[in-house]
């Protein structure tokens, strides 16, 4: 009877593919023209082709933070953007990096991650350690001295703690008590994230819903290879807790 009285929601709201995600039925995303989709329909660790079928994920609402979603909302309902190549989520993806409860990068304001992003310095997390200070200066409005501050920001990042870059990675679900119990029980972030639910669930705290998150995440290869040039470029994924 629930699921019945749910596909009627969904046809009176919305468009429904066959797993039963809910797209907008003319709305888009005003940055990448994607379909928006109902709160908590698809996964937010996936990097859904508009719209994505086939999607299997757990519930995004509870615990999500909002710098995963950019949308709009209709008659009380919130749709979001699903595409994690909008340009509003990479610069959200690199704010959240930036900010104080993930690896506290001084000057990686909302301003400056909008300039880096938008003359395609910065296109994910990983490329910020790949900046140049004479690049960084050359952005309207930042002097050098700004510039060597942010870039001694960044390369200090490096020293962060594991747990610190395991909540700025935007992982769905994944905040700082997740995060400081899976850096307690596995050696490390590379570690935590190549395991499957059964064993991240052993993690103090950690329930089905946060593992089944961190495993989709992982499971994108793209994410993958980020987790890899991270480590290639420095930054700390060990874990001393």
């Amino acid at each position: 009877m629930l699921k019945f009285i749910g596909k009627l929601f969904a046809l009176a709201f919305g468009q429904q593919d066959r797993t039963g995600n809910v797209f907008h039925p003319a709305g888009k995303c005003p940055e990448c023209g994607s379909k928006l989709f109902k709160t908590g329909s698809v996964g937010w660790g996936e990097r859904p082709r508009e719209p994505k079928q086939g999607s299997k994920n757990p519930d995004g609402s509870p615990g999500v933070s909002p710098h995963q979603r950019t949308g709009d909302k209709e008659e009380g309902s919130a749709w979001y953007c699903p595409n994690l190549d909008c340009p509003a989520q990479i610069r959200a993806r690199i704010e959240h990096w930036c900010s104080r409860d993930a690896m506290d990068i001084a000057g990686g304001d909302a301003a400056l991650v909008a300039q880096l992003v938008g003359h395609g310095l910065a296109r994910d997390v990983a490329e910020l350690y790949r900046l140049r200070i004479a690049e960084i200066a050359a952005l309207p409005g930042i002097d050098k001295n700004s510039a060597k501050n942010f870039f001694d920001a960044v390369a200090a990042s490096k020293k962060r703690e594991a747990w610190r870059a395991l909540i700025g990675l935007s992982i769905p679900q994944v905040g700082v008590e997740e995060a400081k119990s899976l850096c307690r029980h596995f050696t490390d972030v590379d570690n935590a994230l190549a395991a499957d639910v059964e064993r991240l669930m052993k993690a103090d705290g950690i329930s089905e819903n946060v593992a089944r998150s961190v495993a989709q995440w992982h499971s994108d290869s793209v994410n993958g290879r980020l987790v890899k040039r991270l480590d290639k470029a420095g930054v700390n994924l060990k874990s001393e807790l």
